[in-house]
């Protein structure tokens, strides 16, 4: 199998001490997979599979696009990062594990030291990425979320990654091409020649493989960017939607809303701990804020001449091939 880039972009995390008011049901920040290492107190996830204590001891995966509703009934003391892969392909893998998994975290093993360390890449109270961060401990929090990733994802069929596998690797140059050009949206006849295909069929294949359409992995693709500059820049959101190629702020700004369920300004509040009760050393937990709004419906017209309906154009992982089976919980 050809290395695929395993980068993970980092959007939030830090130390926090999480009461009642950390209680609540999912909003744009959770659109993402998170890492938790509680130190004291206990918590619940509750998932589309079901309820899964977070508690002292573990160290805790949770895909937040399956999330339901997050419950603290006293409190809970917790280190926690939040990102989202570059890759497609590892996101496609990551949505083939349960929503939540846990695993002991062992006395020497150094996992709670990797997520101390993680921690203070972040800005407290604020949660968001510092941007003095020393380069030497990006490296070892990057290698060590993907020390953590890859221990996840040693439970998944091989057979059937071996069979999605040069699928992916036949369109990737195309996926690529998107990433590399997101800011310039090219059509897709573009897209779909740097694999010397015909739009139509290139279409077809892309879904058929990922559950969703080019379209929508370019929003996705752009609404990463944006996300990434919302919650670690000053940027205003004019500033953010031209640089992720948005040229008119207000549908940048419906955009947004309709995948992520907030808007761009209270994305940034919700990641800056607005409605968080935490102590000084909180570095912005996950917080309370308002329920995905409605998603905006809007049909657009594809560069390359194809009608899609825009909206919601999801930054979810991208479901679609059942080759690669999710283990059960």
């Amino acid at each position: 199998m050809r290395l695929d880039n395993p980068n993970l972009i980092l959007l939030a995390g830090g130390f926090a001490r999480c009461t009642p008011a950390w209680t609540k049901g999912p909003t744009g920040i959770d659109r993402c997979y998170k890492v938790y290492a509680p130190v004291a107190g206990a918590a619940r996830i509750e998932t589309d599979a079901g309820a899964h204590p977070v508690r002292p001891g573990r160290i805790t995966f949770i895909s937040g696009f399956r999330l339901r509703r997050q419950v603290c009934d006293r409190r809970l003391d917790v280190y926690w990062v939040h990102f989202v892969p570059e890759s497609l392909y590892l996101r496609y893998l990551l949505d083939r594990l349960p929503p939540v998994l846990d695993r002991p975290r062992g006395a020497g093993d150094g996992t709670l030291e990797g997520m101390k360390e993680a921690a203070r890449l972040f800005d407290a109270p604020r949660g968001r990425p510092r941007e003095d961060a020393p380069p030497a401990r990006v490296c070892r929090v990057q290698g060590f979320l993907l020390g953590l990733v890859a221990r996840l994802l040693e439970g998944l069929d091989d057979a059937a990654l071996r069979r999605f596998s040069p699928r992916y690797y036949r369109l990737k140059p195309a996926l690529d091409y998107m990433q590399e050009c997101a800011r310039e949206n090219p059509p897709l006849r573009e897209i779909a020649s740097q694999v010397h295909l015909a739009p139509n069929y290139f279409h077809r294949r892309f879904r058929a493989l990922f559950g969703t359409t080019p379209y929508n992995y370019k929003h996705t693709v752009r609404l990463d960017a944006a996300r990434r500059h919302l919650a670690s820049t000053d940027l205003s959101v004019k500033e953010v939607a031209d640089r992720t190629g948005y040229e008119n702020p207000l549908y940048f700004s419906r955009v947004f809303a309709g995948a992520l369920g907030v808007s761009p300004t209270a994305f940034r509040a919700l990641h800056q701990g607005a409605g968080l009760e935490a102590d000084p050393r909180a570095a912005g937990a996950p917080t309370v804020g308002r329920g995905p709004g409605k998603a905006v419906q809007e049909t657009r017209r594809d560069a390359g001449g194809r009608g899609e309906r825009a909206n919601p154009p999801s930054s979810a992982p991208l479901r679609g091939s059942p080759d690669i089976p999710r283990r059960q919980p």
